[in-house]
């Protein structure tokens, strides 16, 4: 494959890509992610989708980690006075740690979702998906076909593409 080719042909297909429904819980998706952990495949986010398989947002590795902390630490970065350790606050939730993950299944992923940044239709060029993850903070590109959510852009798989169209290229000289 090179660059002239079309987004088709690089994503992983919607029933291949981790998705969970928006009313799921922390839990949920901690052992969907878990499940997948030992395949060939690392996946470093979840999309989260509606009843009708719309893309609601998508869940990071952070995001699922965020989501354990109490409320205190997620604002300790922005309170006045804030220093470069704010790793020594973490020492005031040793001991609530265990229970908030005990607790995830109380927690509902929709409150934790990142909005998608963009998105890429199933026949769009790759040189369009090479412009949207060199200008946007996306990893990941939801992909469409007439407006319905069937696969994800990987930056990772499209990266392999641009470096083999980087090495094969003679330098000049």
């Amino acid at each position: 494959m090179s660059l002239t080719g079309t987004t088709r042909e690089l994503l992983i297909p919607l029933a291949r890509f981790p998705h969970v429904r928006s009313d799921s819980s922390l839990r949920d998706v901690f052992a969907k992610m878990h499940a997948l952990s030992g395949t060939a495949e690392l996946f470093r986010n979840v999309l989260v989708v509606d009843d009708k398989d719309r893309l609601i947002g998508i869940l990071g590795l952070k995001n699922l980690l965020n989501a354990l902390l109490p409320e205190y630490l997620k604002s300790a970065s922005h309170f006045e006075g804030a220093g470069d350790d704010l790793s020594s606050l973490a020492a005031l939730w040793q001991d609530d740690c265990e229970e908030a993950c005990r607790s995830a299944h109380k927690i509902i992923v929709k409150d934790y979702v990142t909005p998608v940044s963009a998105a890429i239709k199933i026949d769009d060029p790759l040189t369009i998906a090479v412009f949207l993850f060199a200008t946007t903070p996306a990893n990941i590109l939801p992909v469409t076909d007439n407006k319905r959510l069937v696969g994800v852009l990987r930056l990772v798989d499209l990266f392999d593409e641009v470096a083999s169209e980087v090495l094969c290229q003679q330098v000049a000289r």
